[in-house]
């Protein structure tokens, strides 16, 4: 029986780090695939970068799509991408809008360095390589899937929901994607069919910048005012539970909404926003009647991603306003 090969791309980040020069403090110095030794197929160890996880770019994570398809060009059977886990929830669906594959991007991390008491990170590298190679991920997702501490979770519904524990990572809303018993994956539920193309095959690389605000007790506007004024393409804000802001805010909004695309999300992080409920000043339906976008259930963080990779891709406001909409809305799939 063949071996298959894996393609373990490493980005940096604590799956990386090892002590620095002075024993103290962790610094990025290995590749990820080093501290895993595996007879269950041939590793081809990749190093992209060493680096924390904030000094990612749109740019590198459209180079590193094409790599990606490169890789499988070259014979890689599957592809594991490695990387801090403080942006993972973003960059992993980044990857999924840009589907380089016909299969999923397996991505991953560790909470605690190689070299620390307890470290997940040989376990975390096993358990997503092991999960690229499951076919029934392949059937149940496209894009990309984040796996840690055992779990599979959707690119699209992860978060980073603790600064230190190696549990950190869920799937807020409708729960893991699957999970690894005794080393070996098993899928529980499925995403739908994917609505936007590729989107690596139709990055423009145009430079697009989308800010994100909360809404606060007792706001001013000033931030707001000065979204336009300061070049950015669209923002998103961080409404209050359902998505809603004051009144003088609500209006500073809408005149926002005139020139650049808005969308309300939650600063809770979990459930949809509100669009038919409230008709107060600053609630959901004054602000879709000012022109802001609903950003369903995704949270602040995944709708900049959206809509700045739709911007890139050329889709000029109306389309990727509807579009928005669309991935936004998108439901899962219980097996």
């Amino acid at each position: 029986m063949r071996t298959p090969t894996v393609a373990v791309i490493s980005l940096g980040g604590t799956i990386s780090c090892g002590p620095g020069d002075d024993g103290s403090a962790l610094v990025p110095r290995t590749d990820a695939a080093d501290v895993l030794s595996t007879d269950t197929a041939r590793v081809r160890s990749v190093r992209w970068s060493l680096a924390d996880s904030s000094e990612i770019t749109f740019d590198e994570l459209v180079r590193l799509a094409r790599e990606i398809r490169r890789q499988v060009v070259d014979g890689a059977d599957a592809v594991v991408v490695t990387q801090g886990t403080d942006t993972l929830e973003e960059t992993a669906y980044a990857l999924s809008l840009l589907r380089p594959l016909d299969r999923p991007v397996v991505c991953t991390a560790a909470m605690r360095a190689p070299t620390a008491p307890g470290s997940d990170a040989a376990a975390n590298l096993g358990a997503a390589i092991a999960a690229a190679l499951e076919p029934d991920l392949a059937e149940a997702t496209a894009g990309a899937v984040v796996v840690m501490n055992d779990e599979i979770h959707s690119a699209k519904w992860v978060q980073k929901v603790h600064t230190q524990r190696v549990d950190a990572f869920a799937s807020v809303g409708p729960g893991r994607l699957g999970v690894l018993y005794e080393g070996s994956p098993r899928v529980l539920r499925r995403d739908p069919a994917p609505r936007l193309p590729a989107l690596v095959d139709r990055d423009t690389g145009r430079n697009v910048r989308v800010a994100v605000l909360p809404a606060l007790l007792d706001q001013d506007t000033a931030l707001i005012d000065a979204v336009a004024r300061a070049g950015y393409d669209g923002l998103i804000l961080e409404g209050l539970g359902g998505g809603h802001v004051s009144g003088a805010v609500a209006h500073a909004l809408g005149d926002l909404a005139r020139e650049i695309p808005v969308v309300y999300a939650s600063r809770t992080r979990a459930g949809a926003v509100l669009e038919r409920t409230y008709g107060s000043p600053g609630a959901e339906l004054d602000l879709i009647g000012r022109g802001c976008v609903a950003s369903g259930e995704l949270p602040a963080l995944k709708a900049r991603v959206l809509l700045t990779m739709l911007l890139r891709s050329g889709y000029g406001r109306g389309d990727a306003e509807t579009l928005l909409r669309h991935e936004a809305d998108a439901r899962v799939v219980v097996r």
